[in-house]
């Protein structure tokens, strides 16, 4: 640092330090964004290329239309994170704050769509949950993702302009929500059905591989999204615990089931 009567500014080389770390910052971001992407296209390929269900086993006919829209919702999701982070990369900040809001508009219709899909998909069709704890607590796993997802986000919106919680934040909301395009991907599925935490696994330990490889590009520990990513680990052994109970297992048999 170089100092100027009482002003303090930075050198030549500490300010290029800056630029390039902050631009390892916004490149983390965009190489999450399309890691995510490949991930769900992979995941999805057979309802994006065949229009079939889990395992290319058919959707549930009772819910089609009310599928097909939910996973083109998570897709354009998807793709939104992917523009809005290399929309950033490139320094254009004006247009990724105008996209923003129908951004937000996005996550409740996904809220929304998702828990709905949930509970039909488990009512019309629950045999096809017994390899994932059953239909009564695959649900509370179905529904919790709805919850932290539509969390997640709504804490990104609030601190919008503060782009250290921000961009953690919004990446975690969207980790949460990858866990069915991971556990379809190839070699993944037993780790989905693995308890005690299931699909919740894939989605953890992709976030834990995203962490190590900020640190790696960055050199530096990004505390927010460590934060967020261990809430996130406690929360889901406790909603595996509240799933795992007789009194949520009889509230689903009188009300969904």
């Amino acid at each position: 640092m170089a100092t100027v009567g009482t002003v303090t500014t930075a050198t030549p080389s500490a300010r290029f330090a800056d630029r390039g770390s902050l631009q390892a910052e916004r490149l983390f971001y965009v190489i999450a964004a399309y890691l995510m992407l490949v991930a769900t296209l992979i995941g999805f390929r057979e309802f994006y290329l065949r229009g079939r269900g889990f395992g290319g086993g058919p959707m549930t006919s009772d819910i089609v239309p009310l599928i097909v829209t939910h996973g083109l919702a998570m897709s354009a999701w998807i793709a939104l994170f992917c523009a809005q982070s290399t929309l950033i990369l490139r320094g254009n900040r004006r247009l990724h704050m105008v996209i923003g809001p129908w951004g937000a508009v996005l996550a409740g219709l996904i809220v929304v769509l998702g828990s709905s899909v949930a509970l039909l998909s488990v009512h019309f069709n629950p045999q096809i949950y017994g390899p994932f704890g059953g239909p009564q607590f695959f649900l509370m796993i179905m529904l919790s993702e709805m919850l932290l997802f539509g969390t997640l986000v709504t804490v990104g919106i609030v601190n919008r302009h503060r782009a250290e919680i921000h961009r953690p934040i919004m990446l975690l909301a969207t980790i949460v929500i990858l866990s069915g395009s991971l556990a379809r991907m190839p070699y993944v599925l037993p780790l989905a059905i693995l308890p005690p935490l299931y699909v919740y696994t894939p989605s953890l330990l992709f976030g834990a591989l995203l962490f190590l490889l900020h640190w790696g590009m960055t050199r530096a520990v990004n505390r927010r999204y460590l934060i967020g990513y261990l809430a996130i680990l406690i929360a889901s052994f406790v909603f595996v615990g509240l799933g795992s109970t007789g009194a949520w297992t009889r509230l689903v048999d009188t009300l969904v089931l």
